[in-house]
């Protein structure tokens, strides 16, 4: 098989494999590990899925913080505008946004982008395409923090279903937009967060390809092992918490101790995403999951009093779901894959 054609599959199986098609939870197993009927399996699985406890599963797409090495925090003062809003939900580069008041700014994107560079082109396009109302013809006014996505400290997104856990061991079931987890629904949630019970069609992969189904277990297996995506998990819908949880984005000052504090962030359910940064006498971004504004407060006080002396400057910015802007996160990692398949020939 030619370089040119197994890279072109390696491409089609990617796309398959990053938005979900092809995977699919695994019944049987779910079955045999909490010892209940497959249809009940199914019917709980699909109750998950419907009230929007968990997406359905793929395969995540690591290869992101390797093509989009510059993750950008941008605060900007954008219009409410039905145009801004499909700007937001469509562009490639918009992993995340929310709607939120800070300073001067209303909104806060999330963004993955190759180089300085290639956000400042992203920039001018947007405004050559005019892609909301813009005052005098500029980009509206921002405050844009510059990071790299490849110094991670913690990436685990799902950490939080470990809260969730507690949640219902206290309580005895979890409440999501009315919709009650219990015991066996909870289980069930856990291990699909954890990645356990899910699987790569394979059959149905081969078929839509058109090539041999040891062909497309080789091919998998070579997209996991040089890093362009994950196993197979399902996700939190809002990526960076449970249903009904508070975000916080948190940038510190750590003057000591920042081994033991980065070992015990590690063991922390509340923090999803860490990253080792340099601004402003800053050097570490963490994203957090909490319950409510009242249990982050409670969170911090032991933190500062665990590392009493470690701890200096603190920035912390909190946003409610209903802050969330509907965005699609897998869009980001296949959109310039989509227009630019020559990363694959690189």
């Amino acid at each position: 098989m030619s370089r040119a054609t197994t890279d072109d599959l390696k491409y089609q199986l990617l796309k398959r494999l990053v938005y979900g098609r092809g995977v699919s939870v695994n019944l049987q197993c779910l079955s045999r590990r909490i010892g209940i009927h497959r249809n009940t399996v199914r019917r709980m699985v699909r109750e998950i899925f419907e009230n929007g406890i968990l997406n359905p599963p793929i395969f995540p797409f690591i290869g992101l913080s390797n093509e989009f090495p510059l993750l950008v925090l941008s605060w900007i003062e954008l219009p409410y505008h039905e145009g801004v809003e499909r700007w937001i939900e469509e562009d490639p580069h918009i992993f995340a946004a929310f709607r939120s008041r800070h300073a001067e700014y209303n909104t806060l994107l999330i963004l993955y982008h190759k180089d300085i560079k290639s956000h400042q082109e992203w920039r001018e396009q947007v405004i050559a395409e005019k892609r909301f109302p813009l005052l005098h013809g500029s980009y509206p006014k921002s405050s844009t923090s510059f990071f790299s996505s490849q110094l991670l400290i913690k990436y685990e997104p799902n950490a939080p279903i470990y809260l969730l856990e507690e949640e219902l061991r206290r309580r005895g079931y979890v409440l999501v937009d009315g919709y009650r987890l219990k015991d066996i629904s909870f289980k069930i949630s856990k291990l699909l967060a954890e990645g356990k019970c899910i699987r790569a069609n394979e059959s149905k992969l081969s078929k839509e390809l058109g090539i041999h189904i040891k062909t497309v277990t080789r091919l998998i297996s070579s997209l996991i092992e040089n890093k362009w995506v994950s196993n197979p998990v399902c996700r939190f819908p809002s990526f960076f918490t449970p249903p009904g949880y508070i975000l916080a984005i948190c940038k510190m000052e750590l003057k000591s101790s920042k081994q033991e504090f980065v070992k015990h962030i590690r063991d922390d359910p509340h923090v999803t995403l860490a990253f080792d940064i340099k601004e402003g006498g800053y050097n570490i971004l963490l994203f957090g999951a909490f319950k409510s504004l009242e249990e982050e407060l409670e969170w911090e006080v032991k933190k500062g009093l665990y590392l009493l002396r470690s701890i200096g400057k603190v920035d912390i910015q909190y946003f409610s779901p209903k802050h969330f802007v509907n965005v699609n996160n897998t869009k980001v990692s296949l959109g310039i894959l989509d227009e630019k398949f020559m990363y694959f020939r690189a």
